[in-house]
C-alpha cells in the first residue's frame, strides 16, 4: 500500500472555494479502483490549513487517481490559492491490520 499525507495552507479568503474544490476531488478519488481511502480534513486550530490522507492499493491506483480532471483542477488552482507550497510525505506500507487490535 501507498499512503500520502499532504498539508497545505490557503489564503483565508479562499477557504470556501478550496473546500468546494477538495470536496469534488474527494468524491472523484473515492470512486477510483484501488483507492482504499481518500480524505481531506480541515485543521481545527487553523481553518486555512487542509490535510489529505490518501491510501492506495498500489502505484497503478496512484496513477489512475492522478489522471482525474478534479486533481488537475486542484493542482492548477493551488498556485494562487495556497499561501505556500504543500508539504507532504509518502509512506510505502508492507502490511496493515484492522483497528482496534
Amino acid at each position: 500500500m501507498i499512503v500520502y499525507r499532504v498539508a497545505v495552507t490557503v489564503h483565508p479568503p479562499e477557504i470556501e472555494a478550496v473546500r468546494a474544490m477538495f470536496t469534488r476531488l474527494v468524491t472523484a478519488s473515492r470512486a477510483v479502483p484501488g483507492v482504499v481511502s481518500f480524505d481531506i480534513t480541515q485543521d481545527l486550530t487553523n481553518p486555512a490549513r487542509f490535510i489529505s490522507i490518501e491510501v492506495y492499493q498500489n502505484q497503478a491506483a496512484v496513477d489512475r487517481q492522478g489522471l482525474l480532471p478534479e486533481l488537475t483542477e486542484v493542482m492548477a488552482a493551488l498556485g494562487h490559492l495556497a499561501a505556500g507550497p504543500p508539504a507532504g510525505r509518502k509512506f510505502v506500507i508492507s502490511r496493515s491490520e484492522p483497528w482496534p487490535l
